[in-house]
């Protein structure tokens, strides 16, 4: 029966946008691939758009099912609007995270057996409201433990990662460029992986200094947490941005890092 409303929604839902794109090949981290690029392909990505210029993003596993479906409307004022909705294997539905894109704030819904377990309020990138499966009340704290988290003050992770990238003056940007740094944080705290997660928008040299300072930062994290209280293994998504063009040196002038 789930998958019978599932499909019955999109057949609704996607009749309604004209698509613009074929398939877009993507990676476990829904970050587009080169065409030739067979071993990092986990997903398909078609894009559409509405007559009101609103944004629908269906993103299907290999075996074709649903597995991400992202619908952004046309920015206002003070509110851009994404929602986002995460779909397991029985095309049932996992997490919905509704947030505005102005100014980052969010609401994540989290479901079992159709039902909300747990749920993640953003009032700021320091401010949280948590709730959990058989919680009356969410607890307001200045972290989301529904994702990995380093473990110190943020500050002090700040200046590793600045002391510990270092670029040869040969290396040059062109433009500002982010890379997405994918940490695979076990149940344990111990991490299993550290990748590059777009590999198609930036400079791989300097990437790769970017896995370097991570990966010298050692098993420093806390695991995920999920809507019942049991630590779990997740990806952790860090943006390290380099704000303006510069020429290679043993420091970037500015490089801005935070969490998703």
């Amino acid at each position: 029966m789930p998958w019978i409303l599932c499909t019955l929604f999109f057949c609704l839902l996607t009749s309604a946008f004209a698509q613009q794109t074929g398939p877009i090949r993507l990676n476990q981290h829904y970050f587009e691939i080169a065409a030739e690029d067979s071993t990092n392909h986990f997903f398909d990505k078609l894009v559409s758009y509405s007559s009101d210029s609103t944004m629908l993003e269906r993103i299907f596993a290999r075996d074709g099912k649903v597995h991400r479906v992202v619908i952004t409307k046309p920015p206002k004022e003070e509110y851009h609007e994404r929602v986002t909705d995460q779909y397991n294997e029985y095309n049932e539905l996992e997490w919905r995270k509704t947030e505005n894109l102005n100014n980052g704030k969010f609401l994540t819904l989290y479901y079992f057996d159709n039902k909300v377990v747990g749920q993640v309020l953003s009032d700021s990138s320091t401010l949280y409201h948590v709730a959990r499966n058989g919680e009356t009340e969410p607890t307001q704290q200045n972290f989301n433990d529904f994702e990995p988290q380093i473990v110190g003050p943020i500050d002090e992770w700040h200046e590793f990662i600045f002391n510990n990238f270092q670029l040869s003056a040969k290396i040059r940007t062109e433009k500002p460029e982010t890379f997405w740094i994918a940490i695979l944080v076990n149940k344990y705290g111990m991490v299993d992986q550290i990748e590059w997660a777009n590999p198609l928008e930036g400079n791989p040299k300097i990437a790769a200094q970017f896995i370097r300072a991570v990966k010298r930062w050692g098993n420093n994290f806390t695991p995920a947490v999920d809507s019942f209280g049991h630590p779990v293994t997740k990806w952790l998504m860090i943006p390290f941005r380099v704000d303006r063009p510069t020429r290679g040196t043993t420091k970037p002038i500015r490089v801005y890092n935070d969490f998703i």
